[in-house]
Parts: structure tokens; sequence; C-alpha cells
């Protein structure tokens, strides 16, 4: 702390004040920076030290001097300003594009997206470093294809040791077989043959029960059978909660496999319900079949009766709540202390205003409101006897005036010993916040200049 020294000239009137040099402490981190050197290990630093900042690893300056200087307790303003590296665009790659994740500015990525009919071949990702890009990016290569499954009593053509992206084959089966499938397969971009392969059947064979599609199931009795004879055709129909989104529901088995399914179905929609007052409708997570419509009230309001609507096969199924003001019941009451206005029921944002009994201070928020959660807020406060400590200073004592406790609007004098003069005034008064106001006075020893 500075040292003050008082010079009284009497004979001049003059009046003079000086203060000693103040050291300063460790200064704030700056954004994205930290103290240089040795600078960093300290935590006080003499008058008129001059630190240097630097921009941390990955950033770097934008502008602005490093340079701040301690001067009487305070350092000066810090100019610098640290921004993070940016790499750049890396060089262009054949048949692909880069991808940059999510920029090009440190701890960023860059990753090779090969082209279709490509992919990519060794390396790994770029990252974005403090000397710029590290790492080895792959290169793309032509997608490849190894032989194609083999169909049993079946062959396919071409046949070759390695096939590449597009490279189409075509499958044929021996006498007395018929092909079930796609008799083409094409080599796909993510090196394998699409699509499935297909069977060479026997003519003339039952067929196998046909597998479960989603959100459906067979028709009437057909659902009880595990065999159908070969020209079977047998229908599907949507699960309850779903309808059809189109397509034929009817299959046949040939020579063994069933033709295939076109019906798709999909959930049913209910759809928005009708407009509330003084709430709005939540979708959990939508309005189909098996979500759930959420009744959420304005701030002010909240909810009475009912529960929550369900999507089912009919339609919305339940009841919504209304939603009602909201209210409060009786406010908190205070220790020593009162609130108005005083009524039986306050509706949400309803205001009162605590006061405290005389001598008793308000200590917290005055005010409370009526929130939309049914509750007073904030907390109420407290009231506290006003009591000021002992007027006690350096140098000087107690003339006249009021006798502890000192209470609220206690009054007391003060004077200073003999050879000491005082700043301040002399009589003081305990206010409402337990201080003497306007503050206690200072005695000052008396410095004569013959």
């Amino acid at each position: 702390m500075a040292i003050t020294a008082v010079l009284l000239l009497s004979s001049l009137g003059f009046l003079a004040i000086t203060a000693q040099a103040q050291n300063c402490p460790r200064p704030p981190k700056g954004e994205n920076m930290d103290l240089k050197g040795n600078d960093i290990l300290l935590t006080s630093f003499p008058d008129g030290t001059t630190v240097t900042f630097a921009c941390n690893i990955g950033y770097e300056s934008a502008g602005g001097s490093p340079r701040i200087t301690c001067t009487a307790g305070s350092w000066s303003p810090l100019g610098l300003k640290c921004q993070r590296k940016n790499c750049f665009s890396v060089e262009d790659v054949q048949d692909g594009q880069i991808e940059y994740r999510p920029g090009t500015e440190f701890g960023d990525t860059a990753v090779l997206i090969c082209n279709i009919g490509y992919m990519p071949v060794g390396g790994g990702e770029l990252t974005c470093g403090s000397q710029g890009w590290t790492g080895r990016l792959p290169v793309c290569e032509v997608t490849q294809c190894e032989s194609p499954p083999v169909v049993q009593d079946g062959s396919f053509s071409p046949n070759k040791d390695l096939y590449e992206y597009n490279d189409v084959i075509d499958y044929t089966c021996k006498k007395d077989y018929t092909v079930v499938g796609s008799r083409q397969l094409h080599c796909s971009d993510d090196g394998t043959f699409k699509p499935e392969p297909p069977k060479c059947i026997s003519t003339a064979q039952n067929c196998p029960r046909p597998p479960k599609e989603e959100n459906m199931d067979l028709k009437g009795n057909d659902i009880l059978l595990t065999s159908f004879p070969d020209g079977t055709t047998v229908t599907f129909a949507c699960n309850t909660g779903y309808k059809s989104a189109g397509g034929s529901p009817r299959i046949t088995c040939t020579a063994g496999s069933w033709s295939p399914l076109g019906l798709k179905c999909q959930r049913k929609n209910c759809f928005s319900v009708e407009d509330v007052q003084d709430g709005q409708i939540e979708y959990r997570p939508g309005t189909e079949f098996g979500d759930k419509a959420v009744l959420i009230c304005n701030i002010g309001y909240m909810p009475v009766g009912g529960g929550e609507l369900t999507c089912g096969s009919q339609g919305w199924m339940g009841r919504l709540p209304v939603c009602e003001v909201t209210q409060c019941e009786s406010p908190p009451v205070v220790q020593d202390g009162s609130f108005s206005p005083n009524k039986d029921l306050y509706e949400y944002n309803n205001v009162i205003y605590y006061t405290c009994k005389k001598d008793y201070t308000v200590v917290g928020s005055r005010q409370s409101y009526c929130s939309d959660d049914g509750t007073f807020k904030p907390e109420p406060p407290k009231c506290i006897k006003v009591e000021c400590e002992d007027p006690e200073i350096s140098f000087g004592q107690l003339s006249s005036g009021a006798r502890p406790p000192y209470g609220y609007l206690s009054t007391v004098t003060l004077q200073c010993n003999a050879g000491y003069t005082m700043i301040g005034s002399a009589t003081v008064t305990c206010e409402l916040n337990g201080q003497w106001s306007p503050g206690l006075p200072q005695c000052i020893r008396k410095i004569w200049i013959s």
C-alpha cells in the first residue's frame, strides 16, 4: 500500500502529498496468449517492469503491441491480438476432392473423398499444425472387384481374374433350370458385385413361407401356412397403425421362388390437433402412429386436468388439459418485517414489497413476484437490526454523543489527540447499512516546518 506523508506550512498554507511506487500482480491472461520467457513463472512485478506476451501454439499475431508496462501498481493496456493459424487449401488431387473438417485453421483436418468408381489407397488424413499441414493423403485408384459369386447350377461370363468399376457379368442356368433374380451384375463403387446374384431353380418347385416384410404380414389363412405350391399367389396387408404407400400387395411362387413384393407400408399420420388457448402443442416426436401430443402452456399459465394424446389407428386418443393463469398462495413471512399488498391469492407477475420495522434494515430483495411455477421469487429478504461498530480511530477518541450499542441514527462526535489534525467530519451518524456516515475521520500528525 502507498505511504502518504502530509506537510503543513503555516506561513504558506500548503499541503503536499506524495505516493511511493507499487508492485504489480501477475497480468491477466489474454485470449490465446501467455507471458513470454521466465515471466510466466512470476506472480509479482516491480514498478517499471515491461513484460512481453506471445501467441499460443497454433495462433499467430493479428497486430498490436505484445508489451505492457507496470506503473504505480497497474499494467498498461495490451494491444496484441492472436488469431488461429491458417494452413490454407492443399493442392488439387487427381480423381477426388479434399473435404475440410470444418476448415483450414489450426487443429482442422483435410480428408480425401474419391470420385465415384475410385477408392482411397494408403495414407490417411491431414491435420493443420503450427508449421502447416501434417500427415499424408491417400491416392484415388480405380475401384476393382474380385471374382463374382458362384451360383449353384449356373455360370457367368466373361470370366476374368479382375474386374473394374462398372464391368458387367451375365448369369445363365444349366438345362431344366430357371433364373430367378437379376441375370446381370455390375462391379459397384464399393468393390462388390451388385445386385445380389440370382438363383437357378428347378422348374415347378414349391415355395417356403415368404419372408416377413417391414410393417406388414400375410393376409387371411395364408399366415398359418409354411409351404406354398408352385403358381400360388398370396396377399400382404399393412399392420395396425400403418397404411399402404403404394405398390402391389400380391406375390407369386414360380419355380421355388417368390416374385418381388411391391407393397410399401408407412405409419398412419394423425396430423396436427386444433390450436389451444394460452399454450402450444408439442409433438413427441411427431404426429404419426404411436407418437404423443403434449400441451405446453405459455409463461404465466399452467396445465389443469387432462393428460397427453396418443396417435392411434383411428386418430388421436386421450384428452388434453387446459391452460389457466398461474396463481401463488400467500408469500413467505419475514421476521421483524411485513409485505404489501396482502391478498388471499396472487396471480402470475403480481409484485409484493417487503418493509422492516423501525431500527431494522432489509437485506436482500425488497420485491418478490409470483413466478410461472406458482412460487414467489426471488427468496424473501431478511430484516436485520441496524448496529454500527464502535467508532474507533487511530490517534483520536470519542468526544460526545450516543453510547453503545450504536443503533440506527446514533450520532457521535470524535476528536484527535494533541499534536494531530483531523481529516474528515468530526460528527458521524449510524446509517441503515450499518456504516458510519459520512465515514470515520482520520487523525494525522501535524508537521511544522520552520
